[in-house]
């Protein structure tokens, strides 16, 4: 397992990076098994350690997690906590969803546009990215699911029952929206 460990406007020390390392491997080897690589980024705010933990478990399938606290060791503490409460909760349906089936991903390419043109002013945010994304076809709670560990705000996906793109976002107050295009018959 390869583990890197970076921090941003913070120099990390080996007392904290063999931290974080035997802390991640324990966690790995308990709930995880094998995993193909993690990834720990360790930034400072004012007066507040950010500890982001991105563990990649198979092709398709990333976790995240996200700690803040006054100290840098309990920043990753509290992120490896609620990294394996989520994969805890979810350890159950991803056995299941695993012995069952093979996912099956359409390949698609977001493009992130920023026409000059179109350029209102300073406010504006510079788009810059181009990535590629594969969609599963899930059903709606297997979205939600992958959507919640991979600690994203919005889920595109292919319907497992209608076969119609579907998506799943999180909303302003904490719920789930679920966007299903239904087709007009005229």
């Amino acid at each position: 397992m390869k583990i890197s460990t970076s921090g941003k406007h913070i120099e990390i020390g080996e007392s904290l990076k063999t931290h974080i390392e035997t802390a991640l491997t324990t966690l790995v080897k308990r709930q995880l098994g094998d995993i193909l690589e993690a990834q720990v980024i360790i930034s400072k705010d004012k007066h507040e350690f950010n500890a982001d933990i991105s563990v990649h478990v198979s092709r398709h399938f990333t976790v995240r997690a996200h700690g803040q606290d006054g100290d840098p060791y309990r920043s990753c503490d509290l992120a490896l906590e609620k990294m394996e409460a989520r994969i805890h909760r979810y350890k159950t349906r991803l056995r299941d969803q695993k012995r069952t089936r093979e996912h099956d991903f359409l390949p698609a390419q977001q493009y992130v546009i920023n026409a000059q043109e179109e350029d209102k002013g300073e406010d504006t945010p510079l788009v810059i990215a181009e990535m590629s994304h594969d969609i599963p076809t899930l059903s709606v709670g297997e979205a939600v699911m992958h959507m919640d560990l991979g600690e994203s705000i919005v889920m595109m996906f292919k319907n497992k029952s209608s076969g119609h793109f579907n998506v799943v976002y999180r909303r302003q107050d904490g719920h789930i929206g679920w966007i299903d295009p239904a087709i007009v018959k005229k």
